[in-house]
């Protein structure tokens, strides 16, 4: 996935915008057992600071996923509000509803909070998933905090 990203802004020049999910995208994965390297700590590799991983997160919300990895149909799954000790309840306690934080910028009292690993919910193409440790700071530049969402609609066939 990083070769193709690479490539593609090497051969043209211009920027590119990849979408897809937090783990991949990340510098730093929350399953090394599935994944050591993220798609996101090779591209840091190859472009340095013109590489800006995006973590989007949530306090509760539906969304569209699967019950297998592979084959299956997208079905529509609910996550109920984050619970206390998760990364995304904490957020959620912050005064805005809806809020972006470069963290890169951040005081050093929440960027110390943020280099800590918390159980984070990571949704992909399979669910039900479990939170797993992740430490925001760490795998991010750019954190975007959402109190709810619902899933995308899906395409007439």
């Amino acid at each position: 996935m990083a070769r193709n990203v690479t490539w593609c802004q090497e051969h043209t020049g211009d920027k590119v915008l990849v979408s897809a999910h937090n783990n991949h995208v990340g510098y730093v994965s929350d399953n090394p057992g599935l994944y050591s390297r993220t798609q996101g700590s090779f591209l840091r590799d190859t472009m340095g600071e013109n590489y800006l991983p995006i973590d989007f997160a949530f306090f509760r919300g539906s969304f569209l996923s699967k019950d297998a990895a592979l084959g299956g149909d997208w079905k529509t799954f609910t996550a109920g509000a984050a619970g206390p000790g998760r990364n995304e309840y904490t957020l959620d306690q912050v005064p805005y509803r809806d809020f972006y934080l470069d963290v890169r910028k951040t005081p050093a009292a929440a960027r110390a909070w943020l280099n800590v690993a918390r159980p984070t919910l990571g949704i992909g193409t399979q669910f039900p998933e479990k939170p797993r440790d992740l430490a925001i700071g760490k795998s991010f530049d750019v954190l975007i905090h959402l109190h709810e969402i619902r899933e995308a609609d899906k395409p007439e066939p």
